[in-house]
């Protein structure tokens, strides 16, 4: 054999492995950014919505799904793939928000006449009470750097019930040197006075975050937020957030409201 036919074949040997071998059930690069796009538009829609209609983003974010025509099980599954590959996550990342900040007015627009769905909370002694999609991501554009819910006052709430926001949280980033950390926070209302529990996230892993709620008072509404607080505004960096969760349990005996956090130590602001 010649040796220029062997140069071609090691180049391409070469060529070849340096490829990933992307299983067939995640997501393709250019389909992870179409639905990523949709899906990101879907919550920056929802979040300017009136407060008292926010509930309603989960229709949109059902909307993302089915106009792509995929599960959140295979989102998940790629979404996994995707992380253990940052470099092929933030190149997706960097070409969606060059979209979003050209397209959003425009893509706002285009979805407004998305029909609206209902949110009640079950009754039961241990119920989740999110209506959101359990998945989301955030970076440093204005439209994905924060996610906020709230729940009104319903009959099934008891009083000295325990609400709890858990999640699992996970930083990712192609530059060591970017800051990574977000705010976390959860807040309780009653007819003359707010119970609230923050935290800040700074590393990988599930996080919980508590309130018990005042055994005498009756509550008006739920609310929190997760803020990315990455001031460098690195589009290649990023938070995923999985397996999101707002539980509410109800318990016989409770004499004090407290807060509790668990999985993070306390924020030092």
């Amino acid at each position: 054999m010649r040796r220029s036919d062997l140069l071609a074949i090691a180049l391409l040997l070469l060529l070849s492995g340096c490829r990933l071998n992307r299983p067939d059930d995640v997501l393709a690069p250019r389909k992870m950014e179409q639905f990523l796009y949709d899906y990101h538009l879907a919550q920056a829609i929802g979040q300017e919505l009136p407060r008292e209609d926010r509930y309603t983003t989960k229709a949109y974010i059902d909307w993302a799904y089915s106009k792509n025509g995929i599960t959140p099980e295979q989102f998940n599954r790629s979404l996994v793939w995707y992380t253990r590959y940052p470099k092929e996550l933030a190149k997706i990342y960097k070409r969606l928000s060059n979209r979003i900040d050209d397209e959003f007015k425009a893509a706002s627009r285009s979805l407004s006449q998305i029909e609206k769905k209902s949110f009640s909370i079950q009754s039961g002694d241990s119920v989740n009470m999110w209506y959101l999609d359990p998945t989301a991501l955030l970076n440093t554009s204005v439209y994905m750097n924060k996610l906020t819910y709230k729940i009104n006052r319903d009959t099934t709430f008891h009083k000295g019930d325990t609400v709890s926001l858990n999640l699992s949280g996970t930083f990712v980033s192609t530059d060591s040197g970017v800051p990574a950390y977000a705010y976390m926070s959860l807040s309780v209302y009653y007819t003359d006075s707010v119970s609230s529990a923050d935290t800040l996230l700074r590393n990988n892993g599930k996080v919980a975050l508590s309130l018990i709620l005042d055994s005498k008072k009756d509550i008006t509404g739920i609310s929190g937020s997760i803020n990315y607080l990455d001031s460098t505004d690195n589009r290649n960096s990023m938070l995923v957030l999985t397996d999101m969760e707002l539980m509410r349990y109800h318990r016989k005996e409770v004499k004090d409201t407290v807060s509790s956090v668990s999985g993070l130590p306390s924020p030092e602001l």
